[in-house]
């Protein structure tokens, strides 16, 4: 049987030494009605545009979504959401676009998906990850992982992953309900409008070598988490 049609939103910025890369590795896992949207906006100063208009010429799996109107990344993620649903595809699949995201473990979402899951999150903090980053950034990430669960009664092994693949029905849910967060906590906004689905998780691999997590952003992670908190409470 063939499968629902997948669409993988992958936003960037300025990735022109390896969108190559992801693009051959990404596009080995798709079928010809699926469809990769590389989302860009002035972020990205480099060549990364015109190297995926020239992609997109060779192989129509290929879109460029330009959004200029972008203000944060998750701007960037939900207008690859949206493009992916008004192009009628399925499954949507969601990763990073500067290769911290193995290409090559796209089969374990959609194996999962097959299986009836609603949401798969992928996670680094089972047997089969790999995470290969800085201490202080390991720790942000598993703390923040702990004390959501703690607060907010969810399970998941990985609170605040990005690399994700949803029903279509599963991310109508996200996109009707939203986020608060400007920055990186909106995936755990995410996991935890999921964790009353049917989800699982798979293991991946992550390699970011970066340390750089600003004291903003985690202060608004905080406050998020506690508003959160309060939400699950009335629940």
């Amino acid at each position: 049987m063939q499968r629902p049609k997948l669409g993988v939103v992958v936003p960037l910025a300025n990735e022109q030494n390896t969108i190559e890369t992801l693009l051959a590795g990404v596009l080995e896992h798709l079928d010809s009605g699926d469809r990769i949207y590389c989302v860009l906006d002035n972020v990205s100063r480099d060549g990364t545009r015109g190297l995926v208009e020239e992609h997109g010429q060779r192989d129509e799996r290929v879109r460029l979504v330009w959004a200029p109107e972008n203000r944060c990344v998750v701007d960037a993620y939900f207008r690859g959401y949206r493009e992916a649903m008004d192009d009628e595809c399925e499954w949507i699949l969601e990763m990073d676009g500067g290769l911290s995201h193995a290409p090559a473990e796209i089969p374990r979402f959609l194996d999962a998906m097959a299986r009836g899951a609603s949401f798969v999150a992928g996670s680094r903090f089972m047997s089969g990850s790999d995470m290969q980053t800085t201490p202080w950034r390991f720790v942000v990430s598993r703390g923040g992982t702990i004390l959501a669960n703690l607060m907010l009664g969810t399970r998941m092994r990985d609170m605040t992953s990005g690399f994700e693949c949803f029903t279509r029905a599963a991310l109508q849910r996200v996109l009707d309900r939203g986020v608060r967060s400007r920055a990186h906590f909106f995936q755990t906004e995410i996991r935890y409008l999921m964790h009353e689905l049917n989800w699982v998780e798979v293991p991946i691999s992550y390699r970011n070598p970066s340390s750089s997590i600003g004291s903003a952003n985690l202060g608004e992670a905080l406050r998020n988490l506690l508003i959160l908190r309060r939400e699950a409470r009335r629940a």
